[in-house]
């Protein structure tokens, strides 16, 4: 399967997900959804701080231009980030990290859960 079937099908198309992408933990895209403006440099930002999560406290996390609030995270597996209703959930696999955005319309743990899903896939595959 390609990294883009993986974005459209295992994140995007559960309907759990709004839009998402993976990239390498220097922040490199490998695939990602249409719109998804994820930069580089905020993906990095991000992935810099899977040892420690809770450094995200203080700065919050900047994805797509948006500013999201700190909300949880567990050290080299995931960070939960939110604005509002919407958020960003980050899962670090071995080589690579998911990033899926949901909207308001969708409950964070579901987003979280579909993401995890995926992530745990992958990780038992050694990406």
């Amino acid at each position: 399967m390609s990294w883009q079937q993986y974005v459209d099908s295992n994140l995007v198309g559960t309907g759990t997900v709004t839009a998402a992408g993976i990239y390498d933990l220097q922040g490199n895209p490998w695939a990602y959804s249409a719109g998804f403006a994820a930069q580089v440099a905020e993906v990095a930002a991000v992935s810099a701080h899977f040892a420690e999560p809770a450094g995200l406290a203080a700065t919050g996390a900047t994805i797509a231009g948006v500013k999201y609030m700190f909300v949880n995270g567990e050290a080299n597996s995931e960070i939960y980030v939110k604005k509002g209703a919407a958020g960003v959930c980050f899962y670090r696999c071995n080589t690579c990290i998911l990033v899926a955005y949901h909207d308001d319309k969708i409950q964070p743990g579901a987003c979280k859960a579909t993401v995890a899903k995926l992530g745990d896939f992958l990780k038992e595959q050694g990406i």
